[in-house]
């Protein structure tokens, strides 16, 4: 039996405040490397394999958005490297914290999506319940994808999830954060 224990902080529904921290921003073209993972490695006694912060960053200053066509660029899916540690040794590790981080784009898209089909809420600040309903379903989909990939170790489970992820990605394309919702895209 593989012994697995991870530690995981996904900051979900929160503002996640990154100033002086070494982060990356969400990529379709570049993926988190092991390099990536700049904690501190924790006491092996805890037999701990992987250790990673994502977040969500969120931008809703009424000042600052009252003037924009979308809110794409105030979302941003974030990977706070001095807070992750992983095994190298063990190559699913890797794999789960890349699908981890996709499925978080996947929901910066939606709460995107969702912030522009309800800007008046937004505009008048009144958008928590919107983020609030997009970090529980993102929380239930993550349980599944937990359960149905045994944590990245299940070899189908995980290619079943990577091709879901990827695919509600794609159908999300025009709440990347740098696309204006019907334009075309590069």
């Amino acid at each position: 039996m593989i012994r697995v224990i991870l530690i995981i902080t996904i900051l979900t529904g929160i503002t996640l405040h990154a100033a002086g921290q070494d982060t990356l921003e969400w990529s379709e073209t570049r993926k988190l490397t092991v390099n990536d993972f700049k904690a501190t490695p924790p006491d092996p006694s805890t037999g701990q394999s992987l250790i990673f912060n994502f977040g969500i960053e969120i931008n809703l200053k009424k000042e600052e958005i009252e003037n924009l066509r979308t809110f794409n660029r105030q979302v941003t899916n974030l990977f706070v490297a001095n807070n992750s540690w992983i095994d190298w040794s063990d190559k699913s590790r890797l794999r789960y914290a890349i699908t981890i981080f996709d499925l978080n784009e996947w929901m910066a898209r939606e709460l995107r999506k969702r912030l522009n089909e309800n800007r008046k809420l937004v505009l008048a600040g009144e958008y928590q319940s919107i983020q609030e309903d997009v970090s529980k379903e993102f929380e239930k989909i993550r349980q599944d994808y937990d359960n149905e990939s045994n944590y990245g170790t299940n070899a189908i489970g995980q290619m079943n999830w990577e091709t879901r992820i990827t695919e509600r990605i794609h159908s999300l394309g025009d709440f990347c954060k740098t696309c204006e919702p019907g334009k075309d895209r590069e």
